[in-house]
């Protein structure tokens, strides 16, 4: 356990400090016909914290990856989703269903903007990374905006806890999620997940078993 809150504390710092992701190279795209990825991360990120899965998939061969930003500790739910849907509408005219890699928050808005906005027209297959999907009991340290997303008994967690999924999704969580609280919250009923030892919540963007698990994630056909 405390190798989890050494390499947690260390996944923290590298996500506050994102600007210094951009001294690290980065790979050329890949040239492999591979459906498009989008990406959007989690309350105080930034794209830039996807950098490290996003050189491992143009190291896979993939072409198209893209990131959403937005400022999480203003925004509502719905103003979130109009950032995803804004960012995804181009890449699926241009190539037709995506598939989408959400952390935290980002995990939540994408399965909102799937489940109730009409995502699900536009994706073949999404990953969660440790997302809350039934709340966590540190949602009072959140702004008061992402009250009903993060509250165990709000809003949206209520709303989007009925019916199956509407397009294939895979789980992948963190055994000792700091953040999600208890870590069985980020589950979603019926759909495979994998459960990652040795890392916390931020530490999902910067593991090489959580990029292999993406990426396996992805390629499943």
């Amino acid at each position: 356990m405390a190798g989890v809150v050494s390499r947690e504390s260390v996944a923290t710092l590298r996500s506050a400090l994102w600007p210094l992701a951009r001294l690290h190279p980065m790979a050329t795209p890949g040239t492999s016909e591979l459906r498009p990825v989008l990406m959007v991360h989690g309350f105080l990120g930034h794209p830039e914290v996807f950098r490290p899965l996003r050189r491992r998939l143009y190291l896979e061969g993939w072409r198209h990856v893209e990131a959403v930003g937005y400022p999480s500790s203003r925004l509502r739910l719905a103003e979130i989703v109009q950032r995803i849907d804004a960012a995804a509408r181009p890449l699926v005219e241009a190539h037709g269903p995506i598939d989408v890699v959400g952390h935290s928050l980002g995990a939540v808005s994408t399965r909102a903007w799937l489940r109730e906005f009409g995502g699900a027209d536009k994706v073949r297959r999404f990953v969660s990374l440790g997302g809350p999907h039934a709340g966590t009991l540190l949602h009072r340290l959140a702004p008061e905006t992402l009250g009903p997303v993060l509250d165990p008994a709000g809003y949206w967690v209520e709303l989007l806890a009925e019916g199956p999924e509407p397009v294939d999704t895979v789980v992948i969580r963190a055994r000792y999620d700091q953040q999600v609280f208890p870590p069985e919250r980020a589950r979603l009923p019926g759909v495979r997940e994998v459960v990652l030892e040795g890392h916390g919540h931020n530490g999902l963007l910067w593991s090489t078993a959580a990029h292999d698990a993406v990426v396996e994630a992805l390629r499943a056909p």
